[in-house]
């Protein structure tokens, strides 16, 4: 029978690692794990659980303990966890029958960010308890041929599955994630950690893309974006020289969602068709060409033959990029695009398309997936009026009126249907008011003129 190897990084997680060794409690044969500096009691309960304790002073590189944990492992199977994650009850047996397959040698298993520490852990896979979409991530690894992560932060096995031509697999195997709890997450100072981490990493491997697209996207989630730029500029000067292993797809994603803020849709498909050439196929190039196709669809007059077409060529891109969620690909772990993403511009697609039904089994999936997706909703209650049915499309919306501007706009489209001038009214002033950086879904612009024109306000200059 095939044996299993635990793999962790561990520093003053005397917290949460007693919950992580008690997880994987009979499917585990031996415990490897690298302390990083703890200063509790982490060692000590590791130690008491059977684990063998290896100590690496931390010196900003995840890479290097993963890769000391793996050399001293002697299972025929690594699990990777970190000590907040949990391996989900009854996740055992798929686990032990995935170690006995040999088709792949990196399983991919679904990483369910929770909302709160002491949800059931039914209720975070489910979705109710989740913070976003579940990610695919490898954490099951063969271990043979040295399995080697990479990279100071983000670090991947990618290249050495790629070297060696290995493959990998999805697998119906779910691990919890606390670390995104709101509770115990200081988001700005993960972020500066992160951006800090990558920069040194970009230093210690100037001829490497990858750090550089996971800076630069770091850089615009953090809305620095001239940064961003700078970075993603540099990089890209440089994709023509990286070898065939290397998964260029972030910095391919971080160019095009730069130039989808220019409003550049030119520019998004290079970066998708380029990223293509030297990737292959990849579920982020086909969104990136779906938003362009968008982009250049609003452009066009309605119902206009020009505007058909990239609506066509929009949805066509949005359901490949659906398709390609569930097939693995050659090189990036951890995509931009998932489920909710692709089928909240497809539900758009369906709306300028004139088909408001489809649109809302679009956004009914996505609120399947994700029941607290405010924009998913806003989507339903868009997709409600066009189906003569306002007063269920207020009550939909009424749970996503927040500091954006979109719910409040759809919400003044439903009043206006159910004849409600004066709320009509009041809720087009609250979607002006907090219309400072546009609306997620610029269609809705058009939604506004109309409002003011029924209102007989004109549209302002």
């Amino acid at each position: 029978m095939a044996r299993l190897t635990l793999c962790l990084i561990a520093r003053n997680e005397e917290e949460m690692l007693p919950d992580c060794l008690a997880s994987v409690r009979g499917i585990a044969d031996e415990i490897v794990l690298v302390d990083t500096g703890s200063t509790d009691r982490t060692r000590e309960i590791a130690r008491a659980a059977g684990a063998a304790v290896l100590e690496r002073p931390w010196d900003d590189d995840f890479a290097a303990p993963r890769n000391l944990a793996a050399r001293h492992a002697r299972g025929d199977w690594l699990l990777v966890l970190d000590a907040d994650e949990r391996l989900v009850p009854g996740m055992k047996k798929p686990l032990r029958e995935a170690m006995r397959m040999r088709t792949f040698d990196c399983g991919m298993v679904r990483l369910h960010n929770a909302r709160r520490p002491d949800a059931p852990f039914a209720d975070i896979v489910s979705g109710a308890e989740r913070h976003g979409m579940p990610h695919w991530l490898p954490r099951l690894v063969r271990n043979v041929g040295e399995p080697t992560w990479k990279g100071a932060i983000h670090e991947s096995v990618g290249e050495w599955l790629v070297r060696r031509k290995g493959l990998r697999r999805n697998l119906p195997v779910d691990v919890v994630h606390l670390g995104y709890v709101p509770s115990l997450l200081v988001s700005r100072k993960k972020r500066e950690r992160n951006i800090a981490l990558l920069r040194r990493r970009a230093e210690l491997e100037p001829d490497d893309v990858t750090p550089r697209g996971y800076l630069a996207l770091e850089l615009l989630e953090a809305g620095r974006e001239e940064e961003a730029r700078h970075v993603a500029d540099e990089a890209w000067a440089m994709i023509d020289l990286q070898p065939r292993e290397r998964d260029v797809a972030r910095i391919a994603v971080a160019r095009g969602l730069l130039a989808l803020r220019r409003a550049d849709p030119v520019g998004v498909l290079d970066a998708a068709d380029r990223g293509e050439r030297h990737n292959g196929p990849h579920p982020d190039f086909d969104f990136l060409r779906g938003y362009a196709h968008e982009v250049r669809a609003l452009r066009e007059p309605a119902r206009s033959p020009e505007r058909t077409a990239e609506l066509e060529s929009a949805e066509r891109s949005f359901r490949s990029a659906l398709a390609r969620l569930g097939e693995d690909v050659a090189f990036d772990f951890l995509g931009t695009v998932n489920e909710a993403r692709a089928g909240m511009h497809l539900g758009v697609i369906h709306l300028l398309s004139g088909r408001p039904a489809d649109a809302l089994n679009a956004f009914a999936a996505v609120l399947k997936a994700e029941p607290e997706n405010g924009s998913a909703r806003i989507g339903a209650a868009e997709a409600l009026i066009e189906v003569g049915q306002p007063s269920k499309a207020l009550a939909t919306v009424e749970k996503a009126l927040d500091r954006r501007p979109d719910g409040w706009i759809v919400a003044s489209a439903a009043a206006l249907a159910l004849g409600a001038r004066s709320d009509a009214k009041l809720f087009l002033d609250q979607a002006v008011t907090r219309n400072t950086s546009g609306y997620e879904a610029p269609h809705r612009y058009g939604i506004q003129r109309q409002i003011e024109a029924a209102l007989g306000l004109g549209t302002p200059a």
